[in-house]
């Protein structure tokens, strides 16, 4: 009796200990699940806010670019017209300079020589000549801008105290209702060099306007000349008759006081829009000129393509969290089963095991999971009806794909780094062929390439070619036809040379507004390279970059 005393307490003791075993295991696949979930949503937002930073950069640093190029255009037309006046001013100086300026105002040949004169300037409004104490003694105008003395006014005196330059004035308003002009004044110099007048040449403003009226292509967009000291010459769109000039101790000339060039951020002090704005200074004419664009307009994409994206995140993270809720909810229920086993301690081993064996299948069931995941938002594509959120999803996938390849390549070929580029190729346009079979017609893809190319590299290539390849296939044979598409990349002079040419039906003369082209430039770009896009008996895309 003492026996069976004795065994039932060890069982006892024994029991207790395994029960606190279980009882202290039991929650870890759940922690295990909790953690890998919070990794999986945190691993996400992480890339999420990467990609989102990254397309950002991405999109200030191509309208960076662009307003570079505007800036440059802008200053091209101010010289243009800086240099056609001071030619023109040359040669009034030229007819008058060895006269008495007196003598010209009874001089009715010298007057009909400015009216003919004044015809051959574009936007010419006025020709003046003032003697040394700004009295007009010949004149030419249309909008009563030289009929009183001259001698305080900022044209004449830059232009006496600077012989031999042409000086540029503020913008001045003509007469009621005739507009505002810009003045172009030169010195008259005498024998030994001293001035003995002034010469000027009045245009209206709408040479400045109509210019920057042709590069307007988006609303809220400016284009800004200005002197260095402040004055107000030409800007579109047009501000109000009373501003004519900055406060140079004030923003935006402390910004081009910062360099010969730039791009900046802020918010204009005539109409009170945030632009992103370039400005370049021209130390030779005292002036700067800007070209701006608001930064709504700028990341006005990269927002709608930010919320798409922030959207299906959501959306695979419910997903998972629903996953997580059903797994979560089995391995509690597994939990349970186990609580209730055997509490003996030759059990207690067998037990033991048992638990590292639902561990495995945890974590098997864990990998399962997460593949569910990834079948169900692929699946999810399926059921679009959207046409062109579909072709976004397709062409997102075609790109993922073309990177995938680049791997896919190294661990096929057994290389560390550097991509089979013959093989790859090969793949890519064999797939994409594919991918695009059932479009009408009959496309072939002749593929001459080969080498090598690091990692770093061959991901951009590969994703250029992909958009250069689906656009081909898309747009080139649209109509039905057959043809041909050439995919070549050599090395030669130290510079690889990629094109694809095809024989379809070329290029649109104004393309669509996707982002097929921009992306073939950004990824040039990101290569070290430059990119050219014509039409030559169909579409040719040359990309040359560095080797």
């Amino acid at each position: 009796m003492n026996g069976g005393r004795v065994d039932i307490s060890q069982s006892s003791r024994l029991d207790k200990p395994s029960e606190a075993v279980q009882s202290s295991r039991l929650p870890r696949p759940r922690l295990l699940l909790a953690m890998i979930v919070a990794i999986a949503v945190l691993g996400g937002m992480a890339g999420l806010a990467t990609l989102t930073w990254f397309d950002h950069q991405a999109t200030l640093d191509d309208w960076s670019a662009n307003l570079r190029l505007s800036a440059h255009l802008v200053e091209s037309h101010t010289r243009a017209a800086h240099g056609t006046v001071h030619a023109h001013l040359g040669t009034v100086i030229g007819r008058v300079g060895g006269k008495p300026l007196a003598a010209l105002r009874s001089s009715r040949q010298d007057r009909d020589w400015l009216e003919t004169l004044l015809t051959e300037l574009p936007h010419g409004v006025a020709i003046a000549i003032h003697d040394e104490r700004g009295d007009p003694v010949l004149v030419t105008d249309r909008l009563g801008l030289f009929s009183a003395n001259a001698s305080h006014r900022d044209y004449f005196i830059l232009a006496m105290g600077q012989p031999g330059r042409t000086v540029m004035s503020a913008v001045v308003p003509g007469r009621g209702d005739q507009g505002r002009a810009i003045i172009f004044s030169r010195a008259i110099l005498d024998a030994a060099g001293r001035p003995q007048g002034v010469a000027e040449i009045a245009l209206k403003t709408d040479y400045f306007i109509e210019f920057y009226r042709s590069l307007q292509s988006e609303p809220g967009a400016i284009f800004l000349v200005s002197r260095l000291d402040g004055g107000l010459v030409a800007r579109y769109p047009l501000p109000d008759a009373t501003f004519t000039r900055f406060d140079t101790s004030k923003h935006p000339f402390t910004e081009f006081a910062k360099g010969q060039s730039g791009i900046y951020r802020s918010t204009s002090v005539v109409d009170g829009i945030e632009r992103l704005v370039a400005y370049r200074n021209l130390a030779d004419l005292e002036m700067v000129v800007t070209s701006g664009i608001p930064t709504k307009v700028v990341f006005r994409e990269w927002t709608v393509r930010s919320r798409r994206n922030a959207l299906l995140f959501v959306t695979a993270m419910v997903l998972m969290l629903v996953l997580a809720a059903i797994t979560s909810e089995s391995l509690r229920h597994e939990a349970r089963l186990l609580a209730t086993g055997e509490r003996r301690t030759r059990d207690l081993t067998t037990a033991l095991a048992e638990k590292d064996v639902l561990f495995q299948e945890v974590h098997h069931r864990v990998k399962n999971n997460l593949q569910v995941i990834s079948s169900l938002l692929t699946m999810q594509s399926l059921h679009v009806t959207d046409e062109k959120v579909k072709e976004t999803l397709k062409d997102a996938l075609d790109r993922i794909h073309s990177m995938g390849l680049v791997h896919q390549t190294l661990y096929e070929r057994n290389l560390a780094s550097n991509v089979d580029l013959g093989t790859y190729f090969g793949k890519l346009a064999e797939a994409l062929a594919g991918s695009y079979a059932s479009s009408p017609g009959g496309v072939t893809v002749e593929v001459e390439v080969e080498g090598t190319l690091d990692l770093e590299r061959a991901v951009p290539l590969g994703m250029l070619a992909n958009e250069v390849l689906s656009n081909a296939m898309k747009h080139a044979f649209s109509d039905g036809r057959r043809g041909t598409i050439w995919v070549t990349l050599v090395r030669e002079a130290g510079e690889w040379h990629f094109t694809v040419r095809d024989n379809g039906v070329g290029m649109p003369d104004k393309p669509g507004r996707g982002i097929g082209i921009g992306l073939i430039r950004a990824l040039s770009r990101q290569l070290g390279g430059r990119s050219h896009i014509f039409v030559d008996e169909g579409t040719v895309v040359s990309v040359t970059f560095p080797a």
